[in-house]
């Protein structure tokens, strides 16, 4: 994630009056608990129907699983939802060293997967998330269903600035609210004394040497996009209008049947909160679910069943860019998606 990035979803919390997620009073999780992934514990929930095809949820940088809140009440109606807190977040553990992190993140979804006995599911990653996807889906395709990345079109060398201000701040243990104010990018807004209390009172839940650790351990996550050539789980690229969706050219020339959403006048850390994030979603899951017993065997089995998509959707031709794909108005959940193409959500903000 660019150290802007890092600041825009911060500023949009604040903005909101979030600070840190409640969780849903509807929600009730049927499993929270931990595990051990090589000697770190990893915290996760788990909801929805025991028989319903897993989805995984990877939040981002300086978030935790609670961040999916609204998202994992819709789908565990269906799904078998685990929502997990990555390691130097939420209530997993908090190695202070850079070594642990990189490519054990993407061992910590794996093992996870292990540990529930799942062979194969869903991935659902936004931002830092979106990365760990990405790099999931070049070093364990045989264990996803699909990818869904939110905002993330994987690390990449020279991506970020790994001796930038803010890594030092964090790494030095700075309390997490004066690292990110000091080390604002030039022409934010200076937070308001309210939005800078509101910031003091996420110190307690941010360790700040794991956070810093964790963005020095980025390097270990960088994605070769060779390697995800020819590839074929169902991928969905998600991004909102706002956080530079260009950036998606290089990827959607590497896997040309991606799904590619923009989310009109979205910024960063705004997503995951706008409807027609979980509209996106839900269609994509539903379009690669295995439709019977038989065909979930084969998941198992054999390899991910590509079922036929419909063509009937409303379609608004227009150039998409880098791809010289064309654009389709997303009307709704049920509206059918060709891969390769961008869908422009049409619902109001």
């Amino acid at each position: 994630m660019r150290t802007s990035n890092v600041f825009l979803a911060l500023a949009t919390a604040i903005a909101a009056g979030r600070g840190r997620p409640v969780a849903s009073q509807s929600l009730v999780a049927s499993v929270d608990t931990t595990f051990n992934s090589n000697g770190v514990p990893i915290h996760f929930v788990a909801s929805g129907p025991p028989s319903g095809e897993p989805v995984v949820l990877i939040h981002g940088f300086s978030a935790d699983y609670m961040m999916w809140d609204s998202v994992r009440v819709a789908l565990s109606r269906r799904y078998r939802v685990i929502a997990m807190d990555c390691r130097g977040h939420g209530t997993s553990g908090k190695p202070h060293e850079p070594s642990a992190y990189g490519i054990e993140m993407v061992n910590d979804v794996t093992r996870l997967l292990d540990h529930l006995h799942i062979q194969r599911a869903h991935i659902v990653g936004y931002s830092m998330g979106g990365s760990i996807a990405v790099k999931l889906l070049e070093t364990h395709s045989h264990r996803l269903l699909s990818v869904t990345s939110g905002a993330s079109v994987g690390f990449r060398p020279g991506d970020d600035q790994w001796d930038s201000v803010l890594v030092k701040r964090l790494y030095a243990g700075e309390p997490f609210s004066q690292a990110m104010i000091e080390s604002a990018p030039a022409g934010m807004p200076a937070p308001s004394p309210g939005q800078r209390a509101m910031m003091a009172r996420m110190d307690p839940q941010m360790d700040s040497r794991a956070l810093g650790a964790q963005r020095l351990g980025n390097p270990g996550l960088y994605v070769d996009y060779s390697k995800l050539k020819g590839g074929h789980v169902p991928t969905l690229l998600i991004v909102g209008s706002a956080d530079n969706p260009d950036r998606f050219a290089d990827l959607r020339r590497t896997l040309p049947d991606a799904e590619f959403v923009v989310v009109p006048g979205a910024r960063h850390g705004e997503v995951p909160m706008r409807p027609e994030f979980l509209t996106a979603l839900q269609s994509f899951l539903a379009r690669h679910d295995p439709p019977d017993l038989g065909t979930a065997l084969r998941w198992r089995t054999i390899g991910p069943f590509r079922a036929p998509t419909s063509s009937t959707s409303a379609v608004a031709r227009a150039s998409s860019g880098p791809t010289s794909r064309r654009a389709t108005a997303c009307t709704g959940p049920t509206t059918p998606a060709t891969p390769g193409r961008t869908l422009v959500s049409s619902r109001p903000r």
